[in-house]
């Protein structure tokens, strides 16, 4: 995979997080990572802050001017973890999992997606898939320290 490519997935899976974005001027914002431009690095941040604590909406930012772009902490939702899980507690094949992590997805025989957001699907495997969900979410909750936003 190119390095280019990397950073395109790195970005992926940092929409909806929160995240600091350092410009070369010196200044920052901390926001969630709404959208990003792949071409031009251009960074859509919601309920952001700037270093002087001012608080705005949505801010835009060019990808020319920008230096750094800080993450705190670690996703809650890591996939090829969940999918491990996924595969011990309910005792299905590895090919039965497939793991996008570009996109911070799960999907189990092509019909159940698991994602941060939760469990799409219907049926007695997409309840069973929603309760290893919660379980896991929950321990990954209780042992982060403050939230995401």
């Amino acid at each position: 995979m190119s390095s280019a490519r990397r950073i395109v997935t790195d970005l992926n899976a940092l929409v909806d997080k929160q995240v600091t974005v350092k410009l070369v001027s010196g200044r920052s914002y901390t926001g969630v990572l709404s959208s990003f431009d792949s071409g031009s690095l251009m960074l859509s941040l919601t309920e952001a802050r700037d270093d002087q604590n001012n608080y705005y909406s949505r801010v835009i930012i060019n990808g020319t001017v920008v230096s750094e772009v800080l993450v705190k902490s670690s996703p809650t939702f890591d996939v090829r973890e969940f999918a491990d899980m996924l595969e011990k507690n309910l005792s299905l094949r590895p090919g039965d999992i497939k793991v996008y992590e570009g996109a911070q997805v799960v999907t189990v025989m092509d019909k159940i997606k698991v994602s941060e957001a939760g469990v799409e699907g219907n049926g007695p495997l997409a309840q069973r898939i929603s309760d290893v969900f919660k379980d896991y979410m929950n321990k990954k909750q209780g042992g982060s320290q403050g939230s995401r936003k």
